[in-house]
């Protein structure tokens, strides 16, 4: 074990620790570089839709809730009308 830590004193290990450095860096830049590039363009993409459908609303509601509403919205509109009251009729005796 010591003799590695004397020898980590040498340059050419410096200099090769450093040279690994330098490429898992490039690697790593590299990687975030094309992540940030393929972000940038989802955002301009979303910009446009946002540009050109900007005075829409979007309905982002799950299409299962949308049923349901629907269908909760239907018993309403039942319970609000009442049944019509049949006329009586006058039976003569």
């Amino acid at each position: 074990v010591n003799d590695r830590l004397v020898d980590r004193d040498d340059a050419s290990w410096r200099d090769e620790v450093q040279q690994n450095f330098l490429e898992c860096k490039e690697d790593t830049c590299a990687v975030l570089e094309n992540e940030i590039e393929n972000r940038i363009e989802e955002l301009l993409n979303d910009k446009a839709l946002l540009q050109k459908y900007g005075s829409e609303k979007f309905d982002i509601t799950p299409p299962e809730k949308k049923k349901r509403e629907k269908k909760e919205k239907k018993v309403e509109e039942e319970k609000k009308e009442p049944e019509p009251v049949p006329e009586k009729k006058k039976f003569d005796m």
